[in-house]
């Protein structure tokens, strides 16, 4: 879009309706987006709610079949077009602290009365619609990959500082762009197609598979990205472990609802107690839960004094991890005893990981009820860069033991804390190196 269309239609943009600056008035400070239509074009205007209140105006965009722009002012007055095409800015961070930049659309049936009528832009479900509208007029043929269901190709990234993290758009890197054919755009044959039918979001490892072992069938294919997902790597050692043809492997391991990770594990442990892992009725144990229960109890019996030292030595640096919230806790275990006990109580094969723990390559800690809290709930595994792997309660919560909503609440809040942990390492580990960074802070805060 040139430079004198992008100031002619700056002149062009509707006023809000009342009904419409009605819906944004209310309590404490909040974000808008109104779309609205003048012609064919769409244009948005985003407003920011202070907690007195008051309501101005931020950013602008407007979206034509020749390009889109973005216009930024400073308190509504002044508006200058923006060389930067990003999603609305209504309050900017400062150091230490990223303002919530998100905002409610308003009126986002205009967007089906302008030339975006086609961008599907209704199944976008991401946090960057704006881009979105910006990638559909580059993109138009996008249409048919979201009304076919294949909106799983359109996702966003994460980059930048984690002071001030910036999400972009990102599209699967094998479509193909420059052509308007469904199967040629997606690289599919017709039987590919079929067979992915009711299984659309899981298309993109469903292409690195086909890349991989163009040999195998559809459904073969299909299979392995049901079970294994993006986990090529784990996949691959699990065929040079066992001799098993992946497409078997993956059939046994989704019939009997095994994870990947569950299953390397057991893996793990028939090498430790010298089981020859290319006999079927090892690798592939008719009961999978009743083998692998059965052999953590066999490994229970091999913690050392070593490992016991090695424990204690690291139980006072992992106090930062206990964490409380509501009627709910973590805290960490007390001894390789209890990680053992665990296991047996809650019927999963969190003993097995009981010498890892010590020796410190990764944390089990333990969810607890307040009013129980020596009572075996939920376990949780968290990595040495503070995520958390897995949380798993009774028998890894099979169909019958679905995990419960304040569990999955509180492990996002639990993630939030670990978050705030491994921020406030690296920032100090940023200050040890450069000593400089401190004092340079130091003296940004005395100045303000």
């Amino acid at each position: 879009m040139k430079k004198e269309r992008k100031e002619a239609l700056l002149n062009r943009f509707p006023p809000v309706p009342e009904n419409l600056m009605l819906q944004m008035e209310g309590k404490g400070a909040a974000n808008f987006a109104i779309f609205l239509t003048r012609g064919d074009e769409l244009f948005a205007r985003c407003f920011h709610r202070y907690c007195n209140r008051r309501i101005v105006e931020r950013q602008r965009y407007v979206f034509a079949k020749d390009g889109c722009c973005r216009y930024g002012s400073e308190e509504g007055t002044s508006w200058t077009i923006r060389t930067e095409f990003k999603e609305p800015v209504f309050c900017l961070a400062s150091y230490g602290y990223n303002f919530d930049n998100s905002y409610t659309a308003l009126n986002t049936e205009a967007v089906k009365r302008s030339c975006m009528r086609y961008s599907y832009f209704e199944m976008y479900k991401g946090s960057l619609p704006m881009e979105y509208l910006k990638f559909y007029i580059r993109h138009p043929n996008v249409e048919y990959l979201m009304k076919s269901g294949y909106v799983g190709v359109i996702g966003e990234t994460e980059g930048g500082y984690y002071w001030s993290v910036r999400r972009k758009l990102t599209a699967y890197h094998r479509i193909n762009w420059k052509s308007n054919n469904l199967l040629k755009m997606l690289g599919l044959n017709r039987g590919d197609f079929k067979t992915l039918q009711g299984s659309e979001h899981l298309y993109e490892p469903y292409r690195e598979w086909k890349e991989k072992y163009p040999q195998y069938d559809p459904q073969e294919l299909l299979t392995l990205s049901r079970v294994f997902r993006w986990n090529f790597g784990e996949a691959e050692s699990f065929l040079q472990d066992t001799g098993v043809r992946l497409p078997r492997l993956a059939e046994y391991l989704g019939g009997q609802g095994i994870m990947p990770r569950d299953y390397g594990d057991y893996l793990n442990q028939c090498r430790e107690l010298q089981y020859n892992l290319r006999d079927t009725a090892i690798c592939m144990p008719r009961d999978f839960e009743k083998m692998h229960t059965r052999l953590s109890k066999l490994i229970e019996h091999r913690q050392s004094e070593e490992e016991q030292r090695l424990f204690k030595m690291n139980y006072s640096e992992r106090r930062a991890l206990e964490f409380s919230s509501g009627g709910l806790m973590i805290r960490q275990p007390k001894c390789i005893d209890e990680i053992i006990a665990e296991g047996k109580e809650l019927e999963h094969c969190v003993g097995g990981y009981a010498e890892r723990h010590a020796q410190g390559a990764l944390t089990i800690m333990f969810l607890r009820k307040k009013s129980e809290p020596d009572k075996p709930y939920y376990t949780v595994e968290v990595s040495n860069d503070y995520k958390i792997v897995q949380c798993r309660g009774l028998r890894n919560n099979t169909a019958d033991n679905p995990k419960p909503k304040s569990v999955g609440d509180f492990e996002k809040k639990y993630q939030e804390y670990l978050d705030g942990i491994a921020q406030s390492k690296a920032k100090k580990a940023r200050f040890s190196r450069n000593p400089s960074a401190k004092r340079s802070e130091r003296g940004a805060l005395a100045a303000g």
